[in-house]
């Protein structure tokens, strides 16, 4: 697998790519997509902390907050994430469509205090198209990309942006045996490529923030799969996941 520039900027960085490792490094567009997202399983605003581990060293820890009513209609979603020494962030935000996750705006920064680099991301969706840009320390580049549109056989919405995977394994139909597969839109690589879900079954999770009963959702393109633990009770939060070789576990709520 080969990560993008971005991506080897830090540890951190790689670690907090929850969803760009996964769709960046394969995936085609040519398996049809289905109706995955069902509607949104949070109640409220949120505020989760993961501890980020590659076995016994500590990668920093990442929050993950939800804004419900950011604006009328329309939350926000937000992935803000730091190595121990605060020299590395990597922080994301998306806004989105408050009942069906459909994407309208994404941005992400990478930051390296020590380097002095900045690189950042952004998307703005404009159906039937999404406009990427790359600004690599004032060097800015962009590209459009094509969104699949709804037929007959195609849920509307049929993709969903990069930066939203935390929540939407958790508003998919967990039961066991549960399959669906939809278009992920990667601002990070200005790529589109499909992702499938699976729900393999539930087992006991013990992370910091407690214990719990979990499915676990396996996310899985062309050549790397992720693993997400959802607990089974509403609403639904991630406990811990695996993506690549960094350990995600729940530390706190509020």
């Amino acid at each position: 697998m080969k990560l993008s520039i971005a991506f080897r900027t830090s540890a951190l960085a790689l670690a907090a790519g929850v969803a760009v490792s996964a769709a960046a490094c394969g995936g085609g567009s040519g398996r049809a997509i289905t109706k995955v997202f069902l509607a949104p399983p949070w109640q409220g605003d949120e505020s989760l902390t993961y501890q980020l581990k590659q076995r016994d060293e500590n990668l920093g820890t990442c929050i993950l907050r939800t804004d419900v009513e950011a604006e009328p209609g329309h939350t926000r979603l937000l992935a803000l994430c730091g190595s121990p020494d605060g020299n590395n962030r990597d922080d994301r935000e998306v806004m989105v469509d408050s009942r069906t996750l459909r994407p309208l705006v994404t941005h992400r920064v990478i930051t390296d205090a020590k380097k002095g680099t900045k690189t950042q991301f952004s998307g703005n969706y404009e159906e039937p198209v999404v406009r990427l840009t790359l600004d690599r320390d004032g060097k800015v580049s962009a590209t459009t990309r094509e969104l699949p549109q709804p037929t007959a056989k195609s849920p509307d919405p049929g993709y969903y942006d990069d930066e939203s995977l935390n929540w939407v394994v958790r508003g998919i139909d967990l039961r066991n045996g549960f399959k669906g597969a939809y278009r992920d839109v990667n601002a990070g690589n200005a790529r589109v490529f499909t992702v499938t879900l699976y729900v393999d079954g539930s087992e006991k999770v013990q992370v910091p923030a407690g214990e719990f009963t979990a499915w676990k959702v396996r996310v899985e393109t062309e050549s790397i799969t992720q693993m997400f633990w959802v607990d089974s009770a509403a609403p639904h939060r991630v406990v811990k996941a695996r993506i690549e070789r960094t350990n995600w576990e729940l530390t706190k709520i509020e």
